[in-house]
């Protein structure tokens, strides 16, 4: 009896164990290596069909609440929506190959494949620690190699193990407020040596976001101060003295040595500049050159919308915005359009490209005083809610709304959760999303695979392990 007991919990101890260690390498490799954590996704949706083939474990299968089932349907519409835009644009804006199309849909995609993950691990618990201890190897990696660009390089701006300097600077402070939470969830636990080496991660996450210069992240930190007081005195306001606990207060008074350091480094006047011109433009009324000329893209992705309401298709801001350039200056005489080389094209071959619209890789238009009114230089909006509504239209607008709003929702009703851990997933869920959104106010976050797989997996690893354990405390009574 004993030896049949063994063999039917072994497989369940060894499935714990074997999805463990896949997420904590995903933890790591999502930030440090070249797939983005790719690999061990595809072990983990090859352990689900696994599992699911053979009903090889005997854990509860717990059924979906009212709450995952809105948000699985939401992913599914949103996906869904990607789909069809990608393989039905407006007539003489279609893709101009089929590879474009597949390659459109590859990101959007990440939505529904990771879904089979999202039921994995609400099945089996995990091990906060190794989630904490791999996402601490991961920024250390990266901003290894991050160093070695700025120092050894000579690079201006740091891209780490990602391929742009702003996605790598968007995920170091992410990273930075999940280790945070972590921080804070292992001193109340006691453990002194995890709460240690989180807090060096996240001076070092830190410390990766300056080396990025990517000051639109920065504002993350403002909410997440205001966010400690909301979560502590959701949890009761017995718990504001954590508020004012010792890695807290360490963490804030370190990072203000690093800072004062990077302040005394040649990388300093990278951030400097920067910041420096951006206040310039801006008190000088010149709001369209400030941040990158981020103003004239938002600008061009709403005249794609009022001329597209149903979207342009995924992945092709950049031919609605060569059409609406065209369709502008074609009306109004006034307006200046300008190709790739800032050649001057008059109207009769504007008129001609409304047929041929890839005969130029990209267009601008300029009022009649010189400054830009609509550009389709770049692939992407560099908002991430404008750049959805060009692409997929209002539908595509509300439902990424809706992705970002109902989660915060879950996170919200489980804030202040009996079980802490449940608790602490909950505050990483908040500030995962509003991170998040907030990069993509000056960002088109989800057309990078490193930060759209990130989001993707830790959203659905909260989720999930809420809902794992709310069920192992309903069920069993217990606190885990």
């Amino acid at each position: 009896f004993i030896t049949f007991q063994i063999m039917t919990k072994s497989p369940n101890q060894f499935l714990t164990k074997w999805i463990n260690f896949w997420v904590f390498a995903f933890s790591i490799t999502v930030l440090a290596m070249q797939g983005h954590g790719g690999e061990a996704a595809i072990i983990l949706l090859f352990t689900m069909a696994y599992i699911f083939i053979t009903k090889n474990d005997d854990q509860s299968k717990y059924k979906l609440n009212g709450n995952e089932i809105i948000f699985i349907i939401l992913v599914i519409l949103f996906w869904f929506l990607n789909l069809f835009n990608t393989f039905a644009q407006p007539e003489g804006l279609e893709f101009e190959n089929s590879r474009l199309a597949f390659r459109a849909m590859d990101n959007p995609m990440r939505w529904l494949l990771m879904l089979p993950i999202l039921f994995l691990l609400r099945r089996y618990k995990l091990d906060w620690r190794l989630i904490s201890i791999g996402l601490c190897i991961g920024v250390l990696i990266t901003v290894g190699i991050a160093v070695y660009e700025v120092f050894f390089l000579g690079n201006s701006r740091a891209s780490g193990g990602m391929n742009h300097v702003i996605t790598f600077g968007e995920l170091m402070v992410a990273a930075d407020l999940l280790l945070w939470v972590l921080m804070i969830f292992a001193w109340n636990n006691n453990n002194k040596l995890l709460t240690t080496i989180t807090l060096i991660a996240s001076l070092v996450a830190f410390y990766g976001s300056l080396l990025s210069v990517t000051r639109g992240a920065w504002l993350v930190y403002i909410f997440l101060i205001l966010s400690f007081v909301i979560y502590t005195l959701k949890r009761g306001i017995s718990n504001i003295k954590y508020f004012f606990s010792t890695p807290i207060l360490l963490r804030k008074f370190l990072a203000c040595i690093v800072f004062f350091l990077v302040a005394q480094t040649e990388q300093y006047k990278s951030i400097q500049s920067r910041t420096v011109g951006t206040l310039t433009e801006v008190s000088q009324g010149q709001y369209e050159l400030a941040s990158g000329g981020r103003i004239v893209m938002f600008r061009t992705a709403i005249e794609i919308s009022r001329h597209f309401p149903f979207g342009v298709g995924t992945d092709n801001f950049r031919t609605g915005g060569k059409t609406v350039i065209i369709k502008d200056a074609i009306n109004h005489e006034n307006v200046t359009v300008k190709d790739q080389n800032n050649k001057v094209l008059n109207n009769d071959e504007l008129v001609g490209l409304i047929g041929d619209i890839y005969k130029y890789r990209y267009l601008q238009s300029f009022h009649e005083d010189g400054s830009m009114k609509f550009t389709s230089q770049w692939r992407h909006a560099h908002n991430e809610w404008l750049n959805v509504l060009a692409e997929n239209g209002v539908a595509g607008f509300i439902l990424l709304t809706l992705l970002f709003a109902f989660p915060i929702k879950i996170f919200w009703q489980n804030l202040d959760h009996e079980n802490d851990l449940v608790g602490m997933y909950s505050y990483c869920g908040i500030l995962l999303i509003v991170s998040f959104a907030i990069f993509g106010q000056t960002q088109s976050v989800f057309t990078s695979h490193a930060a759209v797989i990130f989001f993707i997996f830790f959203l659905y690893l909260f989720i999930a392990q809420i809902s794992r354990l709310s069920n192992i405390d309903y069920n069993h009574g217990g606190v885990c």
